[in-house]
């Protein structure tokens, strides 16, 4: 199995001001002796801005020259914001394509991108605009802490318990900004016969909070994972991609095996189509060109790239254009995975001009998403550029072809 580098034993060593943990130098001289530099082109932030410092053999080469005494950690302060944590210059690397499953370890950006940003905090550090990170942290952590029905407000009247085998785990940023989706994906399930509930209090799930306070991170995964126990989960259904990288990857190398299995919601609805719980018969048929956008999460980092292309291709009426995963390492909404859009507004923006742009060029009418995040980024990029393609999720679509809209 290879090892990603979040499960590395030597993860939790801290790169100090001059210098850098032994086994992280390795790492970063195999990014180093490459000169194929393929990590450039795929990534969306060097496409706009050509500054190879943004990408992985910058950033690996800057940790290099700091273990070689050439600079200090001050020097990373900039790469380590200019980073979508997209995971595209994983994919793309030699050591990961060509030697991964050989040697049984492959580069991994994005963990170590998020490890120096929490030790530059440590280190008293910090980064530009630091402190508008910690207020969408506050943000978040303020509905932990505030009245416990807020948090269960966006199932209002869809008579939910609060136990179930099956959970729908909704996040913060579904329950108060995106709250169509959360709403979306009970009323399919429901409508499908699947008997499942909703936390009642959950946990925080935020990149911003793993990026800077991983202690705080962990606390919150560990509480999430005691109340699924506690309200009876055996299978967690996610709707945020997010939160599914944090549940498949980062709370199984901090906190072991998950007593619970995890599915991402158009793996279900999938299933379900297939299974014939889901059918379309009876509602008004969709129509138009339509296009897929992968969500970086799902595509380049978890893999879940045909369920949600499938469920595009059962509902009646659509001209599915589609685009392959592979010419999509380098497509992204251009939000990041956690607080780039906060950090970098106008290159946010510009990459995710360019992405509705591809859409357009392919004939689309709608974008088609799976994950909130984009759907929040490119329907506020359209409003700013007046794009002709329509952000739209597949949930709602969905809805719309079994009549719940």
């Amino acid at each position: 199995m290879t090892q990603q580098l979040s499960s590395k034993p030597f993860y939790g060593q801290r790169i100090e001001v001059r210098s850098v943990p032994d086994p992280i130098v390795k790492d970063c001289f195999a990014v180093f002796a490459c000169r194929h530099k393929f990590c450039r082109e795929v990534c969306p932030v060097y496409q706009d801005d050509r500054d190879e410092s943004h990408t992985s053999y910058g950033f690996h080469s800057t940790l290099l020259a700091i273990s070689q005494g050439i600079g200090s950690l001050e020097d990373v302060r900039d790469q380590v914001t200019n980073c979508l944590e997209c995971g595209a210059c994983e994919l793309r690397c030699p050591n990961t394509l060509f030697a991964g499953d050989f040697y049984g370890a492959s580069t991994t950006t994005v963990d170590l991108v998020r490890k120096v940003r929490r030790d530059l905090v440590a280190a008293d550090i910090g980064f530009e605009k630091y402190e508008a990170i910690i207020e969408v942290i506050d943000k978040y952590l303020s509905y932990f802490t505030g009245p416990e029905e807020d948090l269960t407000r966006w199932a209002e009247g869809l008579n939910l318990p609060f136990t179930g085998e099956t959970i729908l785990f909704v996040d913060y940023f579904n329950a108060f900004e995106t709250t169509v989706v959360a709403r979306n994906a009970a009323k399919i399930l429901s409508a499908a016969g699947v008997s499942y509930g909703i936390l009642r209090h959950p946990g925080a799930t935020l990149g911003e909070l793993l990026d800077v306070d991983l202690d705080a991170f962990v606390e919150h995964a560990r509480y999430n994972v005691n109340e699924l126990v506690t309200a009876g989960a055996k299978r967690v259904i996610l709707i945020n991609p997010h939160d599914y990288t944090y549940f498949t990857r980062d709370y199984t190398a901090y906190l072991g095996e998950l007593p619970f299995e995890v599915v991402y919601v158009t793996d279900v609805i999938d299933e379900l189509i297939t299974s014939g719980a889901i059918t379309f018969e009876g509602a008004s048929p969709l129509s138009g060109n339509v296009s897929y956008h992968d969500p970086c999460t799902l595509n380049k980092i978890c893999g879940i790239t045909e369920s949600p292309r499938r469920i595009i291709r059962s509902l009646p009426g659509l001209n599915f254009v589609d685009v392959s995963p592979v010419a999509q390492w380098s497509y992204c909404c251009g939000k990041g995975s956690s607080s780039f859009k906060v950090l970098h507004p106008d290159t946010s923006y510009r990459i995710g001009a360019r992405r509705l742009q591809a859409a357009a060029d392919v004939g689309a009418e709608r974008l088609v998403l799976a994950c909130p995040h984009c759907e929040d980024q490119l329907t506020d990029v359209r409003a700013r550029s007046g794009a002709p393609v329509e952000p739209i999720h597949v949930l709602a679509l969905v809805a719309q072809a079994m009549g719940l809209e």
